[in-house]
């Protein structure tokens, strides 16, 4: 069964998320809805992860055979300027869309392993990450005009 690799993987990933929800919110401090959004959201991308990890440490321990986890590329930095706000917001939109499909993904394989557990967790945070993401596309539509029309 590959489900204990993938949700590791996932675990990975909703760290990571976590990791530049706070890069997001620290290195754009000019923006106070992407500081307070971000530093909200990498909040909720944390418990996830435990949660999830406590679920695959107790009903799905891996095995460590077959190939290695994808690990998303970090996203430590953030860019400056509102060209740089744009494209760090396409680059989170990128990550996050990436969690949402898995979790959606783990929630279709919960139904079909009837684990209404799995079904739970993966169902709340594909809701949780659907607003997330609703929100990176408004943002980004906010600011690209200003960002790529006005020389700055």
């Amino acid at each position: 069964m590959h489900l204990p690799r993938y949700l590791a993987m996932l675990v990975d990933t909703e760290r990571a998320l976590a990791d530049a929800y706070v890069a997001m919110s620290a290195g754009h401090r000019a923006d106070a809805d992407v500081t307070f959004t971000c530093a909200s959201f990498a909040r909720q991308a944390t418990a996830h992860a435990a949660e999830l990890a406590a679920t695959v440490e107790d009903r799905y321990p891996s095995t460590g055979d077959g190939p290695d986890r994808l690990r998303p590329a970090p996203f430590t930095t953030t860019r400056t300027g509102a060209v740089g706000l744009l494209r760090d917001l396409a680059e989170l939109h990128q990550l996050a869309v990436f969690a949402e499909t898995t979790w959606e993904l783990v929630e279709q394989v919960g139904y079909g392993l009837r684990d209404r557990e799995l079904i739970a967790i993966a169902s709340r945070r594909s809701t949780g990450l659907g607003v997330q993401v609703a929100w990176m596309r408004t943002r980004m539509k906010a600011e690209a005009a200003q960002a790529l029309l006005v020389a700055t």
